[in-house]
C-alpha cells in the first residue's frame, strides 16, 4: 500500500519548528510494511491545502494528515479533508464529551468556549481516532478505495493516536502488510570509500535484506533493511548480513541502532574497569555531555574542566605559559598539556581534550576555522590527534565533540 504525508502548518514552512512528525510517521509505516511514497508540507491555506490533499489521494492509496484539527479558525485540515472526501462535517456529542471531560479533568479552573465545538465537528461516516494525549481527536474515513486519516499535531498527541489507533485501524482495514525490519551500524573511524570496498561483495549480491551507506555527522552508517512476512523472519533475513558487518569491522570503532560512540566507549572503560575525564575549550562542554548522556556513566566519568580562556588553562591544569606563548592554545603541544592536566586533575585513568576554532571567525591560512587538536592521555602515552571540520560554529562544535569520544575510544581499543 502506497502511503502520502502531508504535514500542515505555516510554523512548518517558516522553520519555527522541526517538523518531527514526517519522520516517526515514515519510520513506523514502514516497519508496517506500508510504502511512504511522498512527503508534503502544506501551510494553513485553505486553496493550496485542498490542491495538496487531491493530489495527494489521486497518486497514494492513504493519506495521514498531521495539524489543523484544534479549536481556531486556522485549524481548517479537517474541513478541507471533507470537502475533498466529498462528505459534510457533523457534531458528534460523544466527541464533545470526551473533550470536555478531558479538559476539565487537568484544568478544573477554565471554562470551555464555544470553539471548543469545532474538535467533535467530524467527517460524516469517519472512524474517531480517540486521542487521550489532547483535546483535538483523529478521525480515519475509507472512501472509494482510499483512506483519508486525519492526526493532531501536537508530537506527542500524534505518536499516542497513531501508536494506539492508527495501527489498529490499519490492519482492520488492510491486514497485515508485512513488516520491514532494519538495523543500523554507525562506523566513526572510517570514510564511505573505504567502507564501500569492504562490503561491495555484499552490496553487489544484494536483494532481500539491503545495504544502503549514509554520510552523518561524525560517522558513516550502513543500513541493512530486510522485509518479510513478520518481524522475526525479517530479523533472521537481517542477522547473517549483521554478522559479516560485525566480523569484517571487528576492530573498527563501531556502533549498532540507536547506540552511540559514547555508549560503546563507556562500554570498553567498563570492561576495563578505567576512569575518565575532560578539558574541553572550543567544544564548551559538549564531549561531557555526549559522554554523561549514556545512563550509568558515573560509574566512569569523573568530570569535565571547561578551560576556555588561556589563564583558565594554566591554572586549572597546568598548561605552561611557554606553550602558550610558542605555540598558542590551538596546537598540538596545548592539546596534550590539557589531556595530562585534566588526568592529574581528576585522577583519572584517561583524560581526552579539545582545542580549536570553531569559528566563524578567529581562522587564518595556518589555522583555519574548522581546526581543532584533540588531545588522549593515559596509561600508554598522550597522542594528539588533528582534524579540520566544516561547517558552521555549532557543527564544528558537535563533529570535534563527536570525534573526541571517538578518539578516547580508539586509544583504548588500540592498547588493550
Amino acid at each position: 500500500m502506497l502511503v502520502e504525508l502531508v504535514t500542515t502548518g505555516s510554523e512548518l514552512l517558516l522553520g519555527e519548528i522541526v517538523n518531527e512528525n514526517v519522520r516517526y510517521l515514515s519510520q513506523q509505516l514502514n516497519k508496517m510494511g506500508y510504502s511512504v511514497i511522498y512527503q508534503t508540507t502544506v501551510g494553513d491555506n485553505p486553496n493550496r491545502m485542498e490542491t495538496v490533499l487531491r493530489t495527494a489521494l489521486n497518486r497514494a492509496d492513504i493519506v495521514i494528515t498531521t495539524g489543523g484539527l484544534g479549536p481556531t479558525q486556522g485549524d481548517v485540515t479537517k474541513i478541507i479533508g471533507a470537502q475533498v472526501m466529498g462528505v459534510s462535517l457533523v457534531f458528534r456529542k460523544d466527541v464533545m464529551e470526551g473533550v470536555t471531560a478531558w479538559i476539565k479533568l487537568r484544568h478544573p479552573e477554565r471554562d470551555l468556549t464555544d470553539n471548543q465545538r469545532r474538535q467533535a465537528m467530524i467527517p460524516e461516516g469517519a472512524t474517531v481516532l480517540a486521542n487521550e494525549a489532547g483535546t483535538a481527536p483523529g478521525t480515519a474515513l475509507y472512501k472509494n478505495g482510499k483512506v483519508l486519516i486525519h492526526l493532531p499535531g501536537p508530537p506527542s498527541e500524534m505518536r499516542w493516536v497513531f501508536n494506539n489507533r492508527v495501527k489498529t485501524y490499519l490492519r482492520h482495514i488492510f491486514g497485515s502488510q508485512g513488516y520491514i525490519y532494519s538495523t543500523y551500524v554507525k562506523i566513526y573511524d572510517m570514510g564511505e570509500a573505504r567502507i564501500e570496498d569492504m562490503i561491495m561483495d555484499l552490496v553487489e549480491r544484494q536483494s532481500n535484506p539491503t545495504i544502503a551507506m549514509y554520510a552523518r555527522i561524525g560517522f558513516v552508517e550502513v543500513r541493512v533493511t530486510a522485509k518479510a512476512a513478520d518481524e522475526e523472519t525479517a530479523k533472521a533475513l537481517v542477522r547473517p548480513v549483521e554478522d559479516e558487518l560485525r566480523k569484517r569491522l571487528r576492530r573498527a570503532a563501531v556502533t549498532y541502532n540507536d547506540e552511540t560512540v559514547a555508549a560503546a566507549l563507556g562500554r570498553a572503560l567498563l570492561d576495563r574497569k578505567l576512569t575518565m575525564s575532560c578539558a574541553e575549550s572550543c567544544t564548551g562542554g559538549l564531549v561531557g555531555s555526549y559522554i554523561t548522556d549514556v545512563a550509568g556513566s558515573s560509574a566512569y566519568f569523573l568530570g569535565s574542566a571547561g578551560t576556555y580562556q588561556d589563564g583558565v588553562k594554566t591554572k586549572l591544569l597546568g598548561v605552561s605559559s611557554e606553550t602558550l606563548r610558542l605555540h598558542t592554545a590551538v596546537s598540538e603541544e596545548t592539546a596534550a598539556e590539557m589531556a595530562e592536566g585534566s588526568r592529574k586533575l581528576y585522577g583519572s585513568d584517561i583524560a581526552v581534550s579539545t582545542t580549536g576554532i570553531a569559528g566563524p571567525d578567529g581562522g587564518t591560512k595556518e589555522k583555519p576555522a574548522g581546526l581543532v587538536y584533540t588531545g588522549v592521555a593515559g596509561p600508554w602515552g598522550t597522542t594528539v590527534y588533528k582534524s579540520v571540520f566544516p561547517g558552521e560554529r555549532k557543527e564544528v562544535k558537535e563533529r570535534a565533540a563527536t570525534k573526541a569520544v571517538y578518539h578516547a575510544l580508539q586509544y583504548i581499543m588500540e592498547h588493550s
